[in-house]
């Protein structure tokens, strides 16, 4: 199996990687689950996964680790609105939230979930605005796709750990 191919099922499945594949791919899952805590505590609804933003997102993230460098619009001249298009997935409500440098599930998940006040990517993330999110990596870039309801958006709840 191709590494990209690797990349879009791990990212849509939330599925750890084979070893020999990759050192390091996010449990889009686990970080969602973690997302939806703090969520509640604020009275929100839990945020939805969708495998195809995580898809895009995947995409974009490998472009950005190909350019070595955080950029909205693609090496194709595309951006957010026009990738999601392009992939079918539409929405009123849609934001891009880029990273570099993480390769840890947990300390991607602390920061995403930082209530300090400059930390944008929270403020997003507690709006009753997002319903949805997707999630992509490669080579220590990430690409995270926040988006709102639509009636054709196809989304799934994340699969949380059970406590023991």
């Amino acid at each position: 199996m191709a590494a990209a191919s690797v990349a879009v099922l791990a990212a849509t499945m939330g599925a750890a990687l084979p070893a020999a594949a990759a050192a390091y791919y996010p449990d889009v899952d686990w970080i969602t689950c973690q997302v939806n805590e703090e969520r509640a505590a604020h009275g929100l609804p839990a945020l939805r996964v969708s495998d195809k933003a995580s898809e895009v997102a995947v995409g974009h993230a490998h472009d950005m680790a190909g350019q070595g460098k955080l950029t909205q619009v693609g090496s194709d001249g595309r951006d957010l609105r026009t990738r999601l298009t392009d992939a079918g997935l539409f929405s009123a409500h849609a934001e891009e939230f880029m990273y570099s440098g993480y390769s840890h599930d947990g300390y991607f998940a602390d920061t995403i979930t930082d209530p300090d006040p400059g930390n944008d990517i929270y403020t997003s993330l507690m709006s009753p605005e997002v319903t949805a999110v997707g999630i992509g990596y490669d080579r220590q870039y990430w690409d995270v796709n926040l988006l709102g309801p639509h009636r054709k958006l196809a989304t799934r709840a994340p699969v949380c750990p059970t406590a023991e």
